[in-house]
């Protein structure tokens, strides 16, 4: 288990450099097991120990180990399922070692309605890209995004600059539907002054 200031997402990326004894040992081990592990988000002021039961974290698979000479790593890794954590266990791990339950979607969104939502999500994050390459002067691609509309918004967050309570949240939810809502709402609150910028933008050169 690696607590961390961060939320990972299921279907997204992220790297992390590991550097501390123990978790450089927890690379190691995983690496020689199935390269998973759990990423639970540190809450500020709570020691690591005492996360309450609950807290909701994430699968990380190892896709990619970059080694350094001094025994620090960067790796990749991708979000797989949700967990909640049950409990802490003793072992002689250096690292933090927890009981786990797994955490999915409940039933009850409507999938049209789920669909309908995404495809406004998307067209709104869109917007939120060509605005931002507008003012970069940026001519790559948008990135892509699940075709699964119960991702989408784990996908966005994921690439967007939400705030940690935000992202827990989001993290957090059962409802497709809900994660949508929220993201749609921190797109559409940023949309605005973006595209104006973006509208009064003067390339370079």
């Amino acid at each position: 288990m690696f607590p961390l200031g961060m939320v990972l997402y299921p279907g997204t990326t992220a790297p992390l450099h590991l550097f501390e004894p123990r978790y450089r040992q927890l690379l190691k081990d995983v690496r020689e097991d199935d390269g998973r592990f759990g990423i639970i988000c540190a809450i500020p002021g709570v020691d690591e120990r005492a996360l309450p039961a609950g807290r909701v974290g994430c699968i990380a698979e190892v896709r990619d180990v970059e080694m350094l000479d001094d025994g620090r790593a960067n790796i990749l890794v991708d979000g797989r399922e949700r967990f909640t954590l049950d409990r802490f266990v003793a072992d002689a791990a250096p690292y933090h070692v927890a009981e786990v339950t797994t955490f999915e979607d409940e039933a009850g969104d409507s999938p049209v309605a789920v669909a309908v939502a995404s495809d406004d999500v998307v067209s709104n994050f869109r917007r939120v890209v060509r605005a931002v390459h507008t003012l970069n002067d940026d001519d790559d691609p948008p990135p892509s995004l699940p075709d699964d509309p119960a991702q989408i918004a784990f996908a966005i967050a994921g690439m967007v600059d939400f705030d940690l309570a935000q992202r827990q949240a989001l993290l957090e939810s059962r409802s497709p539907m809900a994660r949508l809502t929220l993201v749609d709402g921190v797109l559409r609150k940023v949309l605005p002054d973006l595209e104006l910028r973006a509208a009064m933008h003067k390339p370079k050169g």
